[in-house]
């Protein structure tokens, strides 16, 4: 039987690195984002849908979704946003089924979405690993590497789905609380371990 697990987790807990870190241990990872960029790309999908609801101005040069003017106009607009999700959701829901029918017996597949809890998406996995690390940590590699101001961190914060909450609703947790890749790659080999044993893998 092939393993699926989902992993999650806050605003710069350290996700793609966890990814990475899955992958280093022989895993298949798929990322939302990657998705929903595939979705949008020309070409895409979602394209053709997002187009005929938003209007042209979302709409490259290159047929492509611009991905500035449609965050613009999803904004503070929650009828837009939630237009936007029944269009992209339901198509990324189709890929990832698709990537999971690909798995051969001997695999371990691992989806990665920030939003996994807050689309519903958790419930069709093995299990759920949260990527955890404190608030003062993610605020600093907010500042420090998307350069944002402290306010406008905190702010990001405030407005998501707190850390505390994905990390109780999730079977796993690694903690990221250091800038060294060694101790997450650590908590990842010894987890896809773990897997490995439990399931007979």
């Amino acid at each position: 039987m092939s393993l699926a697990f989902a992993l999650t987790g806050g605003i710069a807990c350290g996700k793609s690195t966890a990814e990475a870190c899955f992958k280093a241990c022989g895993c298949r990872v798929l990322d939302a984002d990657q998705v929903v960029r595939t979705l949008e790309s020309a070409g895409g999908a979602a394209v053709a849908p997002i187009v005929e609801y938003f209007g042209e101005t979302v709409l490259s040069a290159d047929g492509s979704i611009d991905r500035q003017a449609l965050a613009t106009k999803v904004f503070g607009d929650l009828e837009a946003r939630i237009a936007l999700e029944k269009i992209v959701h339901p198509l990324v829901r189709q890929a990832t089924a698709t990537w999971l029918a690909e798995a051969t017996p001997s695999d371990i597949s691992i989806f990665s979405a920030a939003l996994l809890y807050e689309c519903g998406w958790e419930g069709e996995w093995q299990g759920v690993v949260c990527v955890s690390a404190s608030r003062e940590t993610q605020i600093r590699r907010m500042c420090q590497i998307r350069g944002m101001t402290e306010a406008a961190a905190v702010a990001r914060l405030n407005a998501q789905m707190s850390l505390a909450e994905k990390a109780s609703r999730s079977n796993w947790i690694l903690e990221n609380d250091t800038d060294e890749l060694a101790p997450l790659q650590e908590q990842v080999t010894a987890l896809v371990a773990k897997w490995k044993n439990e399931f007979n893998h």
